[in-house]
């Protein structure tokens, strides 16, 4: 297939920290995300034989949505650290931004935004 992925794998090779990201679309990560993580498959270690990342790397995940309820952060938080699990990446932390709309929304969790990325 011609796309990044390889350049993506690259880049997470060179990386100690891993951070991901995400929206929440109908309470989950995006299909392009999904996605992705299928596009891993070669490198995770349900895939015999796989290439694999060196080990120590470390993974955070934040998960950002509009609506008001932590149960769908924790869904994202979920998808990505069970991606992060058959990567072989250790899960440190996660940050789950409720309320989120506009920009205005993240000033005003400027100071917990910064004691996450401090942790890392």
């Amino acid at each position: 297939m011609n796309d990044d992925v390889e350049k993506i794998i690259e880049a997470f090779e060179w990386a100690d920290a891993i951070i991901s990201v995400s929206p929440s679309y109908w309470a989950d990560i995006p299909g392009q995300f999904k996605a992705f993580i299928d596009r891993c498959t070669p490198w995770c270690n349900t895939h015999e034989p796989h290439a694999a990342l060196s080990s120590g790397k470390k993974g955070y995940t934040v998960a950002l949505r509009t609506g008001t309820s932590m149960r769908e952060c924790q869904r994202i938080f979920e998808s990505i650290e069970h991606f992060y699990g058959h990567m072989e990446i250790e899960c440190r932390g996660r940050l789950g931004l409720c309320s989120v709309e506009y920009k205005e929304a993240v000033e005003q969790r400027k100071d917990e935004i910064i004691e996450f990325c401090k942790s890392i």
